[in-house]
């Protein structure tokens, strides 16, 4: 008598389906709609708890890399780039480690470069999960941020009714800040409305079929647009303006839809921002307070500081640069960065290794559009749509970049590192390339293996003492004093 294994099995579930999900996109996903709308660590500021958060991701994703299959298709992906991106990257980290041990605090400086690898390593890993899925998954995609916009959305309209409610029973106001959760600074909200938000009409695009789906799938993109309007972010403003411009440019019939589209999601943003944030206050006769930058839309708001303080560390140390995160050790205290990813590359890192990185990033954004515009005629109506609104979103999160801390914030981070991912994902393989399974799981363990190494060597100090270091700060320089946040809340490096 044979017996055989006893396996539970469930009707339209195959027996693979657990070998075949795509895990480390899962984990992202939860990630990306967990950190807007979830305190990860209440006793900590916003963005230390994003921090932690994100460090737990990548940990768990570098767990997964131990599968021999996830390893192998990691590394088929990376010797699937072209070989210049390859060669230049490497260099570009070569150059940061030598830069690392040349900086005044090298631990703070490896940790920066760790980070930087292990974010490419998710891309990568990103980019196979989507490759192995195929177009099939772009939806799935566009309905994590629709959930994730939907969530924020649910929370934005609770604080206001209880604005509303109940704020005038205890004397208080309409203020326009409090609709903004979950951020340490309004800015780094405005980071995610750049990258969400050409994503959020689609599903109005694609599955509005009734009036009462219209309804339901455009009041979450209204709401979306209704605080970029308040926001008073004008990076947010520039960025979703750039990524309209390289839709409607590259981006063929369809590109020309999702603009007008677009246009019309501002609209009901302005409609609903003239209605629920002025109109309902001042008819209950409430006090108010907005976000309005009308009068200073044309100042720069120090960042001319930050980017001639860049350009002088520039000329100063030409060939490594200060150092991997030591902007925040040198600068004067105006911020940890300097609001501008080119100017903190050649600043931090050295104007060889800035030169590669950027070459990189220009690279990948000009293959993207020449696919993009390869394929505007070609496919179904969605499969276009969703490649428009991924080029948008990306041109929209570079343009941001050169203004805003797009490559330093958590949250951020990972949304880029996802996004580069799917984009790398869709693309053929530029040249086919080939290694040996081994030999590219070995190479690509060893990379992960030295920046996890660096990463954990950066962050074990201080993980049980952030509390603590804040409020010596604090106390050194004042209660008033404002943060500014760079890895950590308290962005400044000094020991």
């Amino acid at each position: 008598m044979s017996s055989k294994p006893l396996i539970f099995e469930f009707p339209g579930i195959r027996r693979d389906f657990l070998h075949q999900l795509p895990w480390v996109t899962c984990v992202v996903a939860i990630f990306i709609f967990l950190a807007p709308n979830f305190d990860f660590a209440f006793m900590l500021a916003w963005h230390d708890g994003q921090r932690l958060a994100q460090l737990i991701l990548l940990a768990v994703v570098l767990l997964m890399l131990a599968v021999a299959g996830t390893a192998t298709s990691v590394a088929a992906v990376w010797a699937g780039l072209p070989r210049a991106i390859r060669y230049a990257l490497l260099t570009a980290f070569a150059l940061g480690v030598m830069s690392s041990f040349a900086a005044a605090l090298p631990r703070w400086a490896l940790l920066e470069c760790g980070f930087f690898l292990l974010l490419i390593v998710l891309s990568l890993s990103i980019a196979a999960n989507r490759r192995a899925l195929g177009d099939r998954a772009d939806p799935l995609l566009v309905l994590l941020f629709f959930a994730t916009a939907s969530a924020y959305a649910f929370t934005t309209c609770s604080v206001y009714a209880a604005m509303l409610l109940v704020g005038p029973a205890y004397g208080q106001g309409f203020d326009i800040r409090e609709l903004y959760t979950s951020f340490s600074n309004i800015r780094f909200f405005g980071h995610i409305q750049t990258m969400l938000l050409p994503f959020l009409l689609l599903p109005a695009m694609w599955w509005g079929t009734t009036r009462a789906r219209r309804v339901l799938l455009w009041s979450v993109p209204a709401i979306w647009w209704m605080l970029v309007v308040g926001s008073g972010t004008r990076g947010t403003w520039a960025a979703l303006l750039a990524g309209v411009i390289a839709a409607a440019l590259v981006g063929g019939s369809a590109g020309r839809r999702w603009a007008k589209w677009q246009g019309a999601g501002l609209l009901c943003g302005l409609l609903c921002y003239g209605v629920f944030v002025v109109g309902i206050p001042q008819l209950l006769d409430l006090p108010a307070s907005f976000l309005h930058r009308t009068d200073d839309i044309m100042s720069l708001s120090l960042r001319e500081v930050l980017w001639s303080t860049g350009l002088a560390y520039i000329a100063q140390h030409p060939w490594l640069g200060v150092g991997p995160m030591h902007y925040a050790y040198w600068a004067t205290e105006v911020a940890a960065h300097p609001h501008n990813a080119l100017l903190q590359w050649l600043a931090e890192w050295g104007a060889p290794a800035g030169l590669l990185l950027t070459g990189v990033w220009a690279a990948g954004g000009i293959s993207l559009a020449a696919q993009v515009r390869r394929v505007a005629g070609q496919g179904n109506d969605q499969a276009r749509l969703f490649r428009v609104a991924l080029l948008a979103a990306l041109t929209g999160a570079s343009a941001q970049a050169m203004v805003d801390g797009v490559l330093v914030m958590p949250v951020s981070q990972t949304l880029l590192a996802l996004l580069v991912g799917w984009a790398i994902g869709m693309m053929p393989s530029a040249e086919g390339g080939r290694v040996g399974r081994r030999a590219g799981r070995l190479f690509l363990m060893l990379v992960v293996l030295c920046a996890a190494a660096a990463v954990a060597y950066g962050v074990a100090p201080e993980i049980d003492r952030l509390a603590e270091r804040q409020k010596n700060f604090l106390a050194a320089h004042g209660p008033d004093t404002r943060l500014f946040p760079r890895f950590w809340t308290l962005g400044w490096i000094n020991d």
